[in-house]
């Protein structure tokens, strides 16, 4: 497969393939990645609840071992997990950071739960647009590495840097792992389903090297 930050074609014909709980395992394990964004602005900014958002993750990977989805808890924790979204605007640090990752996790985690009740490709790939959004706001504004401008370059030249980062590119590998582990995995059993939740390896930290 060739997967691409900025072109779901080839996710939403991998997805196509997958069996429903198989789409809401990936959207989960791209969730997992993205959380640690949402505790690190929480951390920052003395706001939010990183709790809400690992309760309703947690769910998840209830659902995926086995445990039967409960409507009308997905949709209380979509509410609590909305709740909980920061607004950029209501913040006036100057030294404000990582609203956008976290409001993109916390988003992330409420469209996985609606995959819960609608496991549809086109929910999973809400959930990966949050995956891009995370690393479109952090490369090109927070790598200070990052020199590549759309004033200078343009945006189509943008983005190819932007994917060409390392971190777009290890994501993009893990996600390419997720498809591939989950076509050749006929049912998610418990130790796949662990594999899938903890085989991120990035010493604890997000897809974007938070913590």
């Amino acid at each position: 497969m060739n997967l691409h930050l900025y072109n779901f074609d080839a996710l939403e014909k991998e997805l196509e393939g997958l069996s429903p709980l198989h789409r809401i395992a990936f959207a989960a394990s791209c969730c997992q990645r993205l959380l640690l964004n949402y505790n690190a602005f929480s951390h920052q900014e003395n706001w939010g609840n990183p709790s809400v958002l690992r309760t309703a993750l947690d769910e998840v990977w209830q659902i995926l071992q086995g445990k039967p989805v409960d409507a009308a808890l997905i949709r209380r924790l979509i509410e609590d997990c909305s709740d909980v979204i920061p607004d950029s605007d209501e913040f006036t640090s100057p030294n404000l950071i990582y609203d956008v990752e976290a409001q993109e996790a916390a988003i992330a985690i409420c469209n996985t739960l609606e995959a819960c009740l609608d496991p549809t490709p086109e929910q999973i790939i809400k959930v990966a647009t949050c995956v891009t959004n995370t690393i479109d706001a952090f490369v090109p504004h927070k790598d200070k590495s990052f020199n590549v401008s759309e004033s200078k370059v343009g945006l189509e030249k943008l983005q190819e840097a932007i994917g060409s980062h390392p971190v777009a590119v290890r994501e993009m590998a893990k996600q390419s792992e997720d498809l591939q582990r989950l076509n050749q995995a006929e049912k998610l059993d418990r130790d796949f389903v662990e594999w899938l939740r903890t085989s991120f390896d990035n010493d604890g930290k997000s897809l974007i090297d938070l913590a």
